[in-house]
């Protein structure tokens, strides 16, 4: 003898009150649950800041490093190459020696490679 089977819909409706605020419970967790996770303090967007801004700063600390290096190398030269202090006395400050000829241009009056003046 085969039992009647029962309508999933009566089911439901006989269990009633109970299973309804059971399962809106947990859709209101489940949504409670995925907003915390992704707009959360720790959530998906935080973490996206957070990753761009460690990429920035990983780019700044590798031109800073970049930086050091150089003036490191300028240090050095400055302390072990007396050519290069005359060099850059010579650029920066426009010392000369006894005995150099100097060339003094006005600004605005470049010559043309080929020698003809422009007008």
């Amino acid at each position: 003898m085969a039992l009647p089977r029962r309508n999933r819909r009566s089911d439901f409706a006989e269990s009633g009150p109970r299973r309804m605020l059971f399962w809106g419970g947990v859709a209101l967790f489940s949504t409670y649950l995925l907003f915390f996770l992704v707009f959360g303090r720790m959530g998906l967007i935080a973490h996206l800041r957070l990753a761009e801004e460690a990429e920035r700063v990983d780019n700044e600390i590798s031109r800073t490093r970049g930086d050091i290096a150089m003036l490191t190398g300028e240090v050095e030269a400055l302390t072990r190459n007396p050519h290069t202090v005359e060099r850059l006395a010579r650029e920066r400050l426009g010392m000369v020696r006894d005995g150099d000829t100097v060339f003094l241009f006005e600004p605005g009056t470049a010559v043309p490679v080929d020698g003809k003046k422009s007008p």
